[in-house]
């Protein structure tokens, strides 16, 4: 009788010290080391961590003294770490887990399956592995979610880094011809007459003979050659770099004069895409009813355009996306991967100025008309987010375990019985 007594105290006394959600998720016989928040850490957790661990140390150097106690607390730090992605909507779903374990598989050079009998032959549940995977899948999506929300790189630090690694456009070369107007106070109208002649059909050669007050115009006929980024000034640098072989730039002013440039070619390496420019209307909608009343609202819309009134004076009256319009509709210069897939699907297949079908994506229906297309140079725009995201990486890795450890002063943690730990 004593000894039931004191079993029955003891079981009460450990009911005391954890949750109730703790209770309930694991057995008593699975000793509770931490309680983390709502959460806990059990002995076979930190057993499972410790054989990770020690399957792979060095075996030619000691065991920390202290190794028990790191752990314990990098398991701490961790499941804070899970427990707060989790409250802002970041999880992985068990088709990216499974994923995720047949690339570790594939490295191995093995199947998921023979992986499996793998680790169960070495004594390492296959559940508790696949938690593992879950939980650094988590941590890491949670890592670059602090990087995306959190840390700001200043502009100036992004171009200073692109001018240290020669990040910049650097392997372009452009072949440039220029037409230089000089007094641009004086000057201003007849700059802009020149570019309007010759969008008018005024071949820029003949412009050159004309108008161009550079010394060297009659030897070189206003080409001033290849020229590497670097080699040209940056006011004509701005003005050529998006433009296509055989275009001409606008009117650029710098303090030699007013400058009319014309990309005559371009060499070295170059990303392009190609934009759009997209107008919609949108009825939003969430059940299907509502969906098929907008749809019969939208079909009305698009005849009426059809019949010839104009797609900005209806998106300005019945469009229930305000933000566009107030601008008639226009989305304007939209690139590939920035509108959901059902809306990006239509406007890429749609011939200019052709109103579309009525459209289904999950903000409601849309018609759309695409107004044009235009090829765009990303080079740069490319090479400046590679910097900016090394950079955002390097100040998150700093400030990252800040608040990782203000999360731990915010948390309720609870040290309830130090980990058995075996003879190693």
């Amino acid at each position: 009788m004593k000894t039931l007594i004191r079993n029955t105290v003891a079981i009460f006394a450990m009911a005391a010290s954890i949750s109730l959600a703790a209770q309930e998720k694991f057995a008593f016989m699975d000793r509770v080391l931490v309680i983390v928040n709502e959460d806990v850490i059990t002995q076979s957790e930190f057993d499972y961590r410790l054989a990770t661990v020690m399957r792979d140390f060095d075996k030619s150097k000691p065991v920390p003294a202290d190794l028990h106690k790191q752990l314990l607390d990098g398991m701490v730090s961790d499941r804070l770490q899970v427990q707060e992605a989790n409250r802002r909507g970041i999880e992985i779903s068990d088709q990216e887990l499974s994923q995720a374990i047949e690339r570790f598989a594939g490295q191995q050079n093995v199947t998921t399956e023979q992986l499996r009998v793998t680790l169960e032959a070495q004594g390492e549940p296959f559940d508790k592995f696949s938690e593992s995977v879950r939980d650094s899948l988590t941590i890491s999506r949670f890592t670059d979610y602090y990087a995306r929300t959190r840390v700001v790189v200043p502009d100036y630090e992004i171009n200073t880094f692109m001018n240290t690694n020669n990040l910049n456009d650097n392997n372009s070369e452009y072949n440039v011809g220029h037409i230089l107007i000089k007094n641009p106070d004086v000057n201003a109208d007849l700059a802009q007459q020149i570019v309007d002649e010759i969008q008018g059909g005024l071949s820029f050669e003949q412009a050159v003979l004309t108008y161009s007050e550079a010394a060297d115009v009659e030897t070189t006929g206003g080409v001033i050659g290849w020229r590497t980024a670097e080699q040209l000034p940056e006011v004509f640098l701005l003005a050529v770099k998006d433009l296509e072989a055989g275009q001409v730039s606008q009117v650029v002013s710098s303090p030699n004069g007013l400058h009319i440039l014309k990309l005559l070619d371009r060499k070295g390496d170059k990303t392009e895409i190609i934009q759009t420019q997209v107008s919609h209307i949108l009825i939003k909608a969430e059940s299907n009813v509502a969906k098929s009343q907008a749809s019969k609202r939208l079909l009305d819309l698009r005849q009426r355009i059809l019949d010839g009134e104009r797609f900005d004076d209806l998106a300005r009256i019945y469009s229930d996306d305000t933000g566009s319009a107030a601008n008639g509709g226009s989305l304007g210069w939209v690139s590939p991967g920035e509108m959901v897939q059902p809306f990006e699907d239509a406007f890429q297949k749609i011939a200019l100025n052709q109103v579309s079908q009525p459209i289904n994506t999950q903000f409601g229906m849309h018609i759309l008309m695409v107004e044009d297309r235009r090829k765009k140079n990303v080079t740069e725009q490319i090479a400046r987010g590679r910097a900016e995201n090394i950079l955002r990486r390097q100040r998150a890795d700093r400030e990252f375990g800040q608040w990782v450890r203000e999360l731990l002063e915010g948390a309720y943690v609870e040290h309830v019985s130090e980990p058995s730990i075996p003879v190693i």
